[in-house]
């Protein structure tokens, strides 16, 4: 196998460039600041990244099948108030739970069912479904003041540690590994992938298209919840626009990590690399003195370079692989071509036998 070969082998990997990319950003922030390679401010990158993260990770599906949903954010928000509700009304840790991620399941059912059951476009409904939950939360802040819950062990969830690792951060690592079974190692995996693919087919092969949608919209609701749960435990307080932009974030992530919009392509892994760019970028740029206000142009640019530098690589394999297969389809024509040339000279003998004989 030639050196072109092998490196065409390893550029086609997906997430290959946003991975390099992070390794990059980590080096260069490692060299400008002292501050950005020490443990307190990798404990701090990762816990203040898992909600993304998290978000991410369940977006990927939604993604992956063709679809999109911009109310995770409000549904994170709203689904940390709700906790924070119970709590505060000496509700036991349990049940806060159960409802912050009960809210989130809410948000999946009414986006699923309108998306799969009445065939509404998926950006109109979850666009409507973001108003709704970010209302929700500005009447609940308003009436409300869901501020200091003193419960260890809901502060436990986001700010404890196991073998010296956050909580948060081994709580989303389980989530994640759980989701990235779950897509690549399950027949509802691979329905997802089907139906991304090509819908029409996947119906055709005898998958509910209309039922996996649901769920995976449901699916994405359930995340988010979570989300808005460990959002609640690290703040220990709700405020108006909780969650605000977290959809795009999480989007970008995924896409970031090579989660195609037009669906059936991507992983979870890929996508939590995405996630762990951005928030690399925002903590390393703080550290170095950037204004904030330049946060999210330079995000934004970085998705775009990021994005666009993946397609050209895409290209450039494809191209590559062609070129490689003409290349190899080439001598096996020759061969057909000399093989039957021979068989020519034997034909005419036998054409001037057979007049010899007349």
């Amino acid at each position: 196998m030639s050196v072109r070969e092998r490196l065409t082998q390893v550029v086609a990997i997906d997430g290959l460039p946003v991975a390099a990319g992070l390794v990059l950003a980590t080096v260069f922030f490692t060299m400008t600041s002292p501050f950005f390679l020490t443990q307190e401010n990798i404990a701090n990158l990762l816990t203040q990244s898992i909600f993304i993260i998290i978000l991410a990770a369940g977006m990927t599906f939604v993604l992956i099948v063709g679809g999109f949903d911009l109310s995770v954010g409000a549904a994170t928000g709203l689904s940390a108030a709700t906790t924070m509700l119970v709590l505060m009304n000496d509700g036991p840790l349990p049940l806060a739970v159960l409802v912050g991620v009960g809210t989130g399941m809410i948000f999946g059912i009414i986006n699923g069912f309108v998306i799969a059951v009445m065939e509404i476009n998926a950006f109109i409904v979850t666009l409507a479904t973001l108003s709704i939950g970010a209302g929700a939360l500005q009447v609940l802040t308003n009436s409300t003041q869901l501020t200091g819950v003193a419960s260890p062990a809901f502060a436990w969830l986001t700010k404890g540690s196991i073998l010296g690792i956050p909580s948060g951060v081994v709580i989303t690592l389980i989530i994640v590994a759980v989701l990235e079974w779950v897509l690549l190692f399950t027949t509802f995996g691979r329905r997802v992938f089907a139906v991304g693919t090509n819908p029409r087919a996947a119906f055709l092969a005898g998958v509910s298209v209309r039922r996996l949608t649901f769920s995976v919209y449901l699916l994405s609701g359930t995340i988010a919840g979570l989300a808005g749960v460990l959002l609640a435990s690290h703040l220990n307080s709700v405020q108006p626009g909780l969650g605000q932009g977290y959809e795009l974030s999480a989007i970008a992530a995924a896409v970031l990590g090579g989660v195609s919009l037009a669906g059936g392509r991507g992983s979870v892994w890929r996508a939590v690399i995405g996630a762990l760019f951005l928030a690399t970028m925002a903590q390393g740029l703080q550290l170095i003195g950037v204004d904030p206000l330049w946060f999210s142009i330079v995000t934004g640019a970085s998705i775009v370079i990021a994005v666009a530098f993946d397609r050209a690589v895409q290209k450039w394999v494809i191209k590559q692989l062609a070129a490689a297969t003409r290349k190899r389809d080439v001598p096996a024509e020759t061969d057909d071509l000399s093989s039957v040339s021979p068989a020519v000279p034997s034909t005419s003998g036998t054409r001037s036998s057979v007049r010899n004989t007349i």
